[in-house]
This record gives structure tokens, C-alpha cells and sequence, in this order.
């Protein structure tokens, strides 16, 4: 079976994520510009955070939308359909009037499409890669949704430094970059087994598994699929013959509810640790926290070392698990964020910088060890196959609210408590997730997707922490 080719695939449906870091990027390098004192028309600070907030409001209405699209349309489908509408909202702002009531409008429209896009793309990645991937790789490709996120963030980063005056010209880069997604999608991925065979199209299951892990078509397909083909099947003829009260029922079922509160309670500690303050108002944060460095540059450095980070965890959330990549994560974002408001608390003078973009580089290196990309790559691992699509949905749903109650929130806040105290709240926020998710977070790493799910179903086993079993091959040593 080629590991090549799943990896080739798993990039390729991680693609869309590059367009989301554009997105959460963008505000970054653009609000400086439409903020100055020459721009026209000018854009207040109320207009500005309606700008850098907007995309997690339009998020929610593609979280919602991306369950029902993942289960009617098929995972190919929906990754190729949700890039859409960020091609269009690039368009839109590349394209806005100077005209005050028209290039609000216009710069608005062009934020809630493109946060459309991003609301419905981290989904059907996560899930696709969850569904195709060999058991061995998923623990690699699931995180690279991040990976994408940051590639997009560092690549907006780097095009506000060469064009800090010239915003139009990014949306219009940004225009051609979240294209790129769309012809990917439709000439190299084919359409996940599990959801061909939801639909009785057995025959194309087989061809579909065949092409993703490099099986010949005049080959015999080896034991080992066919045992997971089989697998699929029955699951895939369990869920159909259960009618909607059935489901419901479902949610009472342990494997069900623990997976559901353990995410949304980690999206929870995710938003409310800073992490999108800081990179949405990057450039501005730097510039009022007393740092005399070029801003674009931080935020250039900012993006290549989240980029390598990413990077390191694709390898490390394999070989360590995601449990012990969380905890220390937690404790590195709880004293770098502490010690963060710490140097603000005391009078800022230029001897201060370094020590501020010390401690601000290393708040992004723990956070994107672990705070930053397990919640949305373990949202497709956690999940029962009945549920999967609503609950990675209703997750992203939750976590875009919280996304835009803390965005929109940050500017007034900052300047009602100023910026020591945010940053200790923050603190307080991540030191009390550490514990929660040292507490009930599971490690999923090596476990196939049937293994996490029983562990939730049987409370004598300790899901935090599940043994492999090391028999002959069986149903539980599928990838399913």
C-alpha cells in the first residue's frame, strides 16, 4: 500500500486551510493600512473590528451547513463546493469602491464570504483524511489542517510586508491562492469509501480504496482492506436502519455525549486563550504593547516560526500523542501569556522589547504545539460515524460563537482594562483548560477510529490513556 499517494491525497484535501489562514491573516496586514491617517475612506476602530470579526459570524452559517453537505453530497464534493465562496469574497474586496458606504459594504460582504468558506473547510478535511488514511498515517495527516492554516497566515504575513499600503493587491493574490483548492480537489481526490458505501455504492467503494492506498485494479485487494470494507459496511447498514428518534436516543449513548462535551470544552479554552486576538490583530498589537520592531516584520517572524512549529507537530502528534502535546502546551502558554501581561503591568521602555517578543514567540510556539491544532484535528477521530458529520458541525459552530465573542470584544476591552489585564485573563483561562484537558482529554493516537469509539462506550476502560491491543487482525484493528 503506497504511503506516497495517502500523503499526496492528504495534502491535497488540506489544500482549502491555506485559503482559512488567508482569511484570519488578512485583518492583520490590512487594518494598519485602512486605518491610516491617508487612506480613503478612513476606517474607524469600531469599523475595524467589525472587519476582523465578521468572518467568524458568517463561520457559524458554514459550520451549520457543512454537516449536511458532508452526509448529502459526499466528502470530494464538499471540499471542492466550500472553497467557492472565498474565491468570490477575495474578488469582492480585491475589487472595493473608495466609496465610504460602498467599500464598507463591499469589504464586508468579501469578510463574510471568505469566513463562509473557512466555517465549512476544516470539516470535511479533518473528516476526509480520517476516513481514507491508514490508521498509521492519520496521526500525521489530521493535523495538517493546521499546517495549512499557518502556511496561509505566514503567506499573508510575508505579502503585507512587501505591500503594507497596497491591501487590494493581497485580497487579489489571495483571490488566485484560494483557487488552487478547487482544481486540486477535483482532478485528485476521489470520494471517501466510507460515504460511497453510506450510499450503496459498493463496487465504487472498492475502486475509491483501491486508488487511495495504491492498490492495482487486477490486484487482489489484500486481507486487510477487505476485512475493512466489510467493517465499513456493517456500520455504514447499522446507521441506516435506525430512524431519527433512534439517533437522538443516540446522543445519550456514552461514545456520544463524552466526545461532544470534551471538544466543545476545548474549543472553548482555544478561543478564550488569546490565540486569535493575537493573530488577527497582529500588526496592532505589536505596535501599542511597546515593542519598536518593525510590526511586520514580528508578524512575518511570528508566521514562519507557527509555520515550523506545524510542522514539528505533524511528527510529534504522531510519535507522542496528543495528550502529552496538550499539556505541554497548556503550561508553556500559561507562563509565556503570564509573563506577557507580567512586562505589561510595569512602565514599558525600549528595554522591554526583547523581553516582550520573547515571551510573545513563545506564547505562539506552545500554543500551536498543541492549544491550536488538536481541537480541530481531533474533532475527526472522536466522533462515531452516526454522529460525525453533525458533531464535527455543531463544534465548529461552537467554536466560531466563541471566535467572534472574543475578536469583537478584544478592542473595547483593551481599552476599558488594558492590555496586562486581558493577557491575565487569558492566563487564568489557559491554566484552568490545562488541567480540564489533563483531566478528560483522549489520546487517539494509534487507536483506529472503532478502538476510540469503544473506549467511550465502556466506562471501565480509561479513555485518556487505551492500551493497544497486539492480537491477530481483527475488526478492531481496522482503520475504522
Amino acid at each position: 500500500m503506497s504511503h506516497r499517494k495517502q500523503l499526496l491525497i492528504g495534502g491535497v484535501a488540506n489544500l482549502g486551510n491555506i485559503a482559512t489562514g488567508l482569511t484570519i491573516g488578512f485583518s492583520a496586514v490590512a487594518l494598519p493600512a485602512m486605518q491610516a491617517a491617508h487612506h480613503e475612506p478612513p476606517v474607524s476602530d469600531e469599523q475595524a473590528s467589525w472587519i476582523a470579526s465578521l468572518i467568524s459570524v458568517s463561520m457559524l452559517l458554514g459550520c451549520i451547513l457543512v454537516g449536511p453537505l458532508l452526509d448529502r453530497l459526499g466528502r470530494r464534493v464538499t471540499l471542492i463546493m466550500v472553497n467557492i465562496p472565498s474565491v468570490f469574497g477575495w474578488l469582492i474586496i480585491a475589487l472595493a469602491s473608495q466609496r465610504h458606504n460602498w467599500f464598507l459594504c463591499q469589504v464586508y460582504v468579501g469578510r463574510l464570504l471568505t469566513g463562509l468558506s473557512s466555517g465549512c473547510t476544516n470539516s470535511p478535511s479533518v473528516v476526509y483524511v480520517s476516513e481514507v488514511l491508514d490508521k498509521d498515517l492519520r496521526g500525521l495527516v489530521v493535523t495538517w489542517s493546521s499546517l495549512g492554516v499557518s502556511f496561509g497566515i505566514l503567506l499573508v504575513y510575508i505579502l503585507g510586508y512587501f505591500f503594507q499600503q497596497n491591501w487590494r493587491l493581497i485580497a487579489g493574490i489571495c483571490t488566485f491562492l484560494s483557487s488552487i483548492s478547487i482544481v486540486t480537489a477535483r482532478y485528485l481526490l476521489p470520494e471517501t469509501p466510507v460515504w460511497l458505501i453510506s450510499r450503496g455504492r459498493i463496487r465504487d467503494a472498492e475502486v475509491s480504496m483501491r486508488l487511495i492506498r495504491g492498490v492495482p485494479q487486477k490486484q487482489i485487494l489484500p486481507e486487510s482492506l477487505q476485512v475493512e470494507l466489510e467493517t465499513i459496511t456493517t456500520q455504514s447498514a447499522l446507521q441506516h436502519s435506525s430512524n431519527w428518534r433512534d439517533e437522538l436516543a443516540f446522543l445519550k449513548r456514552p461514545e456520544a455525549y463524552k466526545p461532544i462535551l470534551i471538544m466543545n470544552a476545548f474549543m472553548f479554552f482555544q478561543q478564550f486563550s488569546g490565540i486569535y486576538v493575537i493573530i488577527l490583530y497582529g500588526v496592532t498589537i505589536v505596535q501599542e504593547i511597546g515593542i519598536t520592531f518593525d510590526p511586520y516584520i514580528v508578524t512575518v517572524i511570528i508566521g514562519i516560526i507557527r509555520l515550523m512549529m506545524s510542522l514539528v507537530i505533524s511528527y510529534a502528534s504522531k510519535r507522542f500523542g496528543r495528550r502529552l502535546l496538550c499539556t505541554v502546551s497548556g503550561v508553556g502558554m500559561t507562563f509565556s501569556m503570564g509573563a506577557l501581561a507580567a512586562l505589561l503591568s510595569l512602565s514599558q521602555d525600549v528595554s522591554h522589547t526583547w523581553l516582550l517578543i520573547t515571551a510573545l514567540i513563545l506564547f505562539i510556539v506552545f500554543c500551536t504545539i498543541g492549544f491550536l491544532p488538536l481541537p480541530y484535528a481531533m474533532i475527526g477521530e472522536v466522533f462515531p460515524l452516526k454522529i460525525r458529520g453533525p458533531a464535527c458541525s455543531e463544534t465548529m459552530f461552537m467554536g466560531a460563537i466563541l471566535w467572534f465573542l472574543v475578536v469583537k470584544l478584544f478592542s473595547s476591552m483593551k481599552n476599558w482594562m488594558g492590555y496586562y489585564n486581558v493577557f491575565a485573563v487569558y492566563t487564568g483561562v489557559i491554566a484552568i483548560g490545562t488541567a480540564v484537558m489533563y483531566l478528560y482529554l483522549p489520546e487517539t493516537q494509534g487507536k483506529s477510529l472503532y478502538e476510540i469509539e469503544e473506549a467511550f462506550r465502556d466506562y471501565r476502560k480509561d479513555v485518556r490513556n487505551i492500551e493497544l491491543r497486539d492480537k491477530s487482525f481483527t475488526i478492531q484493528d481496522t482503520n475504522i
